[in-house]
């Protein structure tokens, strides 16, 4: 692409690429550590939206205009925002050119490109109906306003979260909704079988339908090229349907940071140190979904493509943008994801017990339901199961929950229990605060490590 005519220069101390969680936590955080700094950041959006609240466009929030993302607090901090496209930056000068011509002089940069959506070569993928999620406001107000109304049956493709989110709250509306997965169970790869069936059974329970096991062979439609009309599924069923959503995953957007010559990580995303600097240039940061991101337990590189660990990426980068003065470094993604379907929440922290078996480790897995209020005749009690996973020695790999409103809050504390590499001995006496209509009357967390402590202790009596 040919550059365009200089329209205006700007100098910065710091130039932000991307304006989602990693770009805008870097910003602020930076405006807040680094005071004085002049520091832009660039986006292509005039209104960003959250990316993790898209599905609830369509169901409980109504709109688009309901999930946006504010820039208040960095603009409040003194920080500049320009709606623009970087298309060229040259490492040498230390200069970025954009779509409109604007030239930024800059002395250092972080790149947070994030990702763009993943369409697998299906025939029939391009067909009219046919979409998916982009985190752009044009695009989801087309959703909402003229693709989804006229819709009496979605199928969604990929039981991941947002296919299962997309697909509960597309639901709300009376829409007839299908979800397919590859996997024998829906979000596998997030949580054990058991977790996942309870998930499944309370799409079931809220009409929507759930095919597992079984891929999709073609969409077909009108002709060869006409709207979508159904899709077909490897065992040759045929599953009637006006849109079809495509939820497999997104890939990451590294095209600036390949065209910089950036090192690439085996495992995808441009490679960054514990601060989040390149390698080719120190001056250089890469946050979010575009960056590597490295396994906390295990050192290896793993696709967790979250808003949350987006944010944290970007709080790392902001404190040590002018000089390594700040103790604060990525020690380790530890993906935590939550989410719910009507009024069960569900979510993961850290490893399951069937990856960790698959890497090789003994666990043992603490399990335990309990009420989260106490007494449990207290209004709005849920029952919550908690499963913790241990490794042999005792050390916490991971965690999942099942519940109400206070589910996220456990599962807070169980990522914050495996950063603190926290065993099943420290985790027995785990003191918490206790609140009849806030809390449980026994915490999940030390009551799952107490069961696993029981079986390792058991193990120990047979090896003997």
């Amino acid at each position: 692409m040919a550059t365009p005519p200089i329209t205006e220069e700007r100098e910065v101390d710091a130039l932000i690429v991307g304006g989602g969680p990693g770009g805008m936590s870097a910003a602020i955080t930076a405006a807040q550590v680094w005071p004085g700094r002049r520091i832009l950041l660039i986006r292509p959006e005039e209104e960003p939206v959250v990316p993790c609240g898209i599905p609830y466009i369509f169901g409980t929030l109504r709109g688009v205009e309901h999930d946006l993302l504010s820039s208040a607090p960095f603009r409040t901090l003194g920080g500049g925002i320009l709606c623009d496209r970087v298309t060229e930056v040259d490492l040498d000068k230390r200069n970025a050119h954009t779509e409109s011509g604007v030239r930024v002089q800059w002395d250092r940069l972080v790149l947070a490109t994030g990702t763009v959506p993943h369409l697998p070569p299906i025939p029939g993928i391009h067909r009219p109906g046919v979409f998916a999620i982009r985190k752009d406001y044009d695009h989801l107000e087309h959703l909402f306003e003229e693709l989804i109304p006229g819709v009496k049956r979605l199928a969604v493709v990929g039981g991941g979260f947002i296919g299962v989110e997309f697909a509960d709250e597309v639901r709300k509306g009376d829409v007839e909704v299908t979800v397919i997965e590859q996997l024998p169970h829906i979000m596998l790869r997030n949580f054990d079988e058991e977790v996942s069936v309870r998930i499944e059974q309370e799409l079931r329970a809220r009409g929507i339908t759930v095919h597992t096991g079984v891929g999709v062979t073609a969409l077909e439609g009108d002709g060869e090229d006409g709207r979508v009309r159904a899709v077909r599924l490897a065992n040759g069923e045929l599953i009637p349907a006006e849109a079809v959503l495509v939820a497999i995953g997104d890939r990451r957007n590294t095209l600036l940071g390949e065209a910089l010559g950036f090192t690439m990580a085996r495992g995808g995303g441009i490679w960054v140190d514990a601060f989040q600097r390149t390698r080719e240039d120190p001056h250089v940061f890469a946050v979010g979904d575009c960056a590597f991101k490295q396994d906390f337990l295990l050192r290896r590189s793993v696709p967790s493509l979250l808003a949350s660990t987006a944010a944290a990426e970007g709080r790392t980068a902001g404190m040590n943008l002018f000089g390594l003065r700040n103790e604060r470094y990525n020690a380790g993604t530890i993906a935590i994801y939550a989410s719910q379907v009507g009024d069960l929440a569900f979510g993961c922290a850290g490893m399951t017990a069937s990856a960790a078996r698959t890497e090789g480790l003994t666990v043992v897995v603490g399990r335990v339901v309990v009420p989260d209020h106490h007494p449990p005749t207290m209004p709005g009690t849920r029952m919550m199961t908690c499963l913790l996973v241990f490794s042999r020695s005792g050390l916490l790999l991971g965690g999942q929950v099942l519940g109400g409103p206070t589910t996220a809050e456990v599962l807070n504390a169980i990522g914050i229990a495996i950063q603190a590499r926290l065993s099943v001995h420290e985790l027995v006496s785990f003191q918490f605060g206790s609140h009849p209509r806030l809390t449980a009357p026994a915490h999940p967390i030390a009551l799952c490590a107490l069961d696993a402590m029981h079986q390792l202790r058991g193990d120990s009596r047979d090896a003997a």
